[in-house]
Protein backbone atom coordinates (compact mmCIF):
# COMPACT_ATOMS: atom_id res chain seq x y z
CA UNK A 1 0.00 0.00 0.00
CA UNK A 2 1.44 3.16 -1.08
CA UNK A 3 1.97 5.94 1.84
CA UNK A 4 0.48 9.54 1.36
CA UNK A 5 2.80 11.54 1.75
CA UNK A 6 1.19 15.31 2.74
CA UNK A 7 2.72 18.76 0.42
CA UNK A 8 5.52 19.87 2.76
CA UNK A 9 4.78 23.05 1.57
CA UNK A 10 1.42 23.02 2.92
CA UNK A 11 2.87 22.01 6.14
CA UNK A 12 5.30 24.82 6.30
CA UNK A 13 3.03 27.23 5.50
CA UNK A 14 0.41 25.81 7.92
CA UNK A 15 3.15 26.31 10.67
CA UNK A 16 3.47 29.80 9.34
CA UNK A 17 0.31 30.69 9.81
CA UNK A 18 0.23 29.02 13.26
CA UNK A 19 2.90 31.43 13.84
CA UNK A 20 1.49 34.73 12.43
CA UNK A 21 -2.09 34.02 13.92
CA UNK A 22 0.12 33.87 17.76
CA UNK A 23 1.77 36.95 16.78
CA UNK A 24 -0.97 39.00 16.04
CA UNK A 25 -2.60 37.59 19.22
CA UNK A 26 0.12 38.67 21.05
CA UNK A 27 0.15 42.16 19.49
CA UNK A 28 -3.52 42.95 20.32
CA UNK A 29 -2.91 41.62 24.00
CA UNK A 30 0.16 44.07 24.36
CA UNK A 31 -2.15 47.13 23.22
CA UNK A 32 -4.70 45.39 25.43
CA UNK A 33 -2.66 45.18 28.84
CA UNK A 34 -1.61 48.50 28.02
CA UNK A 35 -4.69 50.50 27.11
CA UNK A 36 -7.00 49.02 29.76
CA UNK A 37 -4.89 47.80 32.94
CA UNK A 38 -1.37 50.49 33.46
CA UNK A 39 -1.93 53.81 34.26
CA UNK A 40 -1.41 56.35 31.43
CA UNK A 41 2.35 56.78 32.18
CA UNK A 42 3.17 53.94 32.43
CA UNK A 43 0.96 52.58 29.33
CA UNK A 44 2.42 55.56 27.10
CA UNK A 45 5.82 54.59 27.77
CA UNK A 46 4.86 51.09 27.34
CA UNK A 47 3.52 51.24 23.74
CA UNK A 48 6.63 53.71 23.29
CA UNK A 49 4.59 57.25 23.02
CA UNK A 50 6.50 60.29 23.27
CA UNK A 51 3.45 62.51 24.11
CA UNK A 52 0.68 61.37 26.69
CA UNK A 53 -1.82 63.81 25.00
CA UNK A 54 -1.49 61.60 21.81
CA UNK A 55 -1.45 58.45 23.63
CA UNK A 56 -5.09 59.26 25.37
CA UNK A 57 -6.21 59.81 21.70
CA UNK A 58 -4.37 56.24 20.89
CA UNK A 59 -6.82 55.17 23.75
CA UNK A 60 -9.72 56.23 22.69
CA UNK A 61 -9.30 55.02 19.17
CA UNK A 62 -8.78 51.75 20.62
CA UNK A 63 -12.15 51.72 22.49
CA UNK A 64 -13.72 53.02 19.57
CA UNK A 65 -12.06 50.43 17.02
CA UNK A 66 -13.04 47.63 19.01
CA UNK A 67 -16.42 48.30 19.64
CA UNK A 68 -16.77 49.50 15.72
CA UNK A 69 -14.96 45.91 14.72
CA UNK A 70 -16.57 43.96 16.79
CA UNK A 71 -18.38 41.57 14.87
CA UNK A 72 -15.93 41.41 11.91
CA UNK A 73 -13.36 38.92 10.72
CA UNK A 74 -10.91 39.15 8.58
CA UNK A 75 -9.65 36.71 5.70
CA UNK A 76 -7.94 34.50 8.02
CA UNK A 77 -11.06 34.56 10.15
CA UNK A 78 -9.14 36.40 13.24
CA UNK A 79 -10.86 39.07 14.65
CA UNK A 80 -10.79 42.19 12.88
CA UNK A 81 -9.67 44.44 15.12
CA UNK A 82 -6.34 42.63 14.98
CA UNK A 83 -5.72 43.66 11.68
CA UNK A 84 -5.23 47.79 12.60
CA UNK A 85 -3.77 47.01 15.96
CA UNK A 86 -1.01 45.08 13.50
CA UNK A 87 -0.59 47.94 11.18
CA UNK A 88 -0.67 50.39 14.11
CA UNK A 89 2.34 48.54 15.87
CA UNK A 90 3.96 48.25 12.31
CA UNK A 91 4.19 52.14 12.31
CA UNK A 92 5.43 52.25 15.60
CA UNK A 93 8.58 49.44 14.94
CA UNK A 94 9.15 51.14 11.96
CA UNK A 95 9.44 54.75 12.53
CA UNK A 96 11.50 57.05 14.94
CA UNK A 97 9.64 57.95 17.97
CA UNK A 98 8.23 60.90 17.92
CA UNK A 99 4.73 63.17 18.13
CA UNK A 100 3.86 62.65 14.64
CA UNK A 101 4.37 58.82 14.87
CA UNK A 102 1.95 58.96 18.05
CA UNK A 103 -0.09 60.37 16.01
CA UNK A 104 0.12 57.98 13.03
CA UNK A 105 -0.54 55.04 15.50
CA UNK A 106 -3.34 56.36 16.44
CA UNK A 107 -4.95 56.93 12.39
CA UNK A 108 -3.76 53.13 11.83
CA UNK A 109 -6.21 52.10 14.67
CA UNK A 110 -9.19 54.32 13.15
CA UNK A 111 -8.17 53.81 9.33
CA UNK A 112 -10.77 51.57 8.20
CA UNK A 113 -13.83 52.37 10.61
CA UNK A 114 -15.19 55.18 7.82
CA UNK A 115 -15.02 52.40 5.44
CA UNK A 116 -16.00 48.94 7.11
CA UNK A 117 -18.15 50.07 10.06
CA UNK A 118 -20.72 52.26 11.02
CA UNK A 119 -18.61 55.21 12.36
CA UNK A 120 -19.25 58.27 10.59
CA UNK A 121 -16.78 61.27 10.63
CA UNK A 122 -19.04 63.02 12.80
CA UNK A 123 -18.81 60.36 15.96
CA UNK A 124 -15.03 60.79 15.65
CA UNK A 125 -15.32 64.38 16.23
CA UNK A 126 -17.37 63.44 18.80
CA UNK A 127 -15.06 61.48 20.30
CA UNK A 128 -12.40 64.22 20.04
CA UNK A 129 -10.34 63.18 17.63
CA UNK A 130 -7.77 66.08 16.48
CA UNK A 131 -8.63 67.64 13.12
CA UNK A 132 -5.14 65.97 11.49
CA UNK A 133 -6.35 62.60 12.29
CA UNK A 134 -10.09 62.79 10.72
CA UNK A 135 -8.49 63.98 7.81
CA UNK A 136 -6.13 61.37 7.63
CA UNK A 137 -8.76 58.80 8.29
CA UNK A 138 -10.99 60.75 5.43
CA UNK A 139 -8.13 59.94 3.38
CA UNK A 140 -7.48 56.46 3.52
CA UNK A 141 -11.28 56.02 3.50
CA UNK A 142 -12.08 54.14 -0.25
CA UNK A 143 -14.63 56.00 -1.61
CA UNK A 144 -17.35 53.78 -3.64
CA UNK A 145 -15.93 53.83 -7.50
CA UNK A 146 -12.28 55.12 -7.23
CA UNK A 147 -10.10 52.74 -8.49
CA UNK A 148 -7.23 51.57 -6.19
CA UNK A 149 -4.61 53.48 -7.91
CA UNK A 150 -7.17 56.45 -8.51
CA UNK A 151 -7.31 56.37 -4.18
CA UNK A 152 -3.62 55.62 -3.79
CA UNK A 153 -3.28 58.80 -5.51
CA UNK A 154 -5.27 60.96 -3.65
CA UNK A 155 -3.68 60.08 -0.27
CA UNK A 156 -0.46 61.75 -1.77
CA UNK A 157 -1.70 65.15 -0.36
CA UNK A 158 -1.50 63.70 2.57
CA UNK A 159 2.56 62.16 4.48
CA UNK A 160 0.54 60.72 7.62
CA UNK A 161 -2.38 58.82 4.98
CA UNK A 162 0.45 57.46 3.22
CA UNK A 163 2.55 56.08 5.56
CA UNK A 164 0.05 54.26 7.56
CA UNK A 165 -1.67 52.85 3.59
CA UNK A 166 2.10 51.29 3.56
CA UNK A 167 1.47 49.69 6.76
CA UNK A 168 -1.82 48.72 5.87
CA UNK A 169 -0.76 46.86 2.46
CA UNK A 170 2.47 45.34 4.41
CA UNK A 171 -0.39 43.59 6.63
CA UNK A 172 -2.58 42.62 3.34
CA UNK A 173 0.14 41.36 1.45
CA UNK A 174 1.12 38.65 4.45
CA UNK A 175 0.09 35.67 2.91
CA UNK A 176 0.56 33.56 6.53
CA UNK A 177 -2.49 35.44 7.86
CA UNK A 178 -4.42 33.12 5.30
CA UNK A 179 -4.92 29.42 5.87
CA UNK A 180 -5.13 28.15 2.79
CA UNK A 181 -4.26 31.19 -0.14
CA UNK A 182 -5.49 30.90 -3.06
CA UNK A 183 -4.46 31.81 -6.82
CA UNK A 184 -6.19 34.99 -6.50
CA UNK A 185 -4.99 35.69 -2.93
CA UNK A 186 -1.31 35.32 -4.15
CA UNK A 187 -2.32 37.44 -7.17
CA UNK A 188 -3.92 39.82 -4.98
CA UNK A 189 -0.67 40.14 -2.52
CA UNK A 190 1.40 40.84 -5.89
CA UNK A 191 -0.89 43.77 -5.88
CA UNK A 192 -0.43 44.88 -2.87
CA UNK A 193 3.17 44.81 -2.72
CA UNK A 194 4.05 46.53 -5.68
CA UNK A 195 1.50 49.16 -4.94
CA UNK A 196 3.10 49.59 -1.63
CA UNK A 197 6.67 49.83 -3.23
CA UNK A 198 5.65 52.52 -5.72
CA UNK A 199 4.04 54.57 -2.78
CA UNK A 200 7.34 53.95 -0.16
CA UNK A 201 9.28 55.63 -3.41
CA UNK A 202 6.85 58.42 -3.48
CA UNK A 203 7.53 59.05 0.54
CA UNK A 204 10.93 58.94 0.07
CA UNK A 205 11.33 61.32 -2.35
CA UNK A 206 8.96 64.13 -0.69
CA UNK A 207 11.40 63.40 2.01
CA UNK A 208 13.93 64.68 -0.46
CA UNK A 209 12.45 67.65 -1.31
CA UNK A 210 11.49 68.30 2.27
CA UNK A 211 14.88 68.44 3.42
CA UNK A 212 16.18 70.93 0.26
CA UNK A 213 13.52 72.90 1.09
Amino acid sequence: MDTVVENPRKITHDKAFEKENLLRLKRYEEVKTAVCDLPVDEAAQALGFTDKHEFRQFKAAFYLACLAHRDQVDKGGMDYICHPVTVALHVRDHHPRSKKRDRAMTVALLHDVLEDTAVTEDMLKCFGFEDKVIRAVRLLTHVSGDTYDAYLEKLKVSRLAMKIKCADMTDNENLNRLRSPGTRDVQRSAFYHSRRLRMESCLREKKIHKEKA
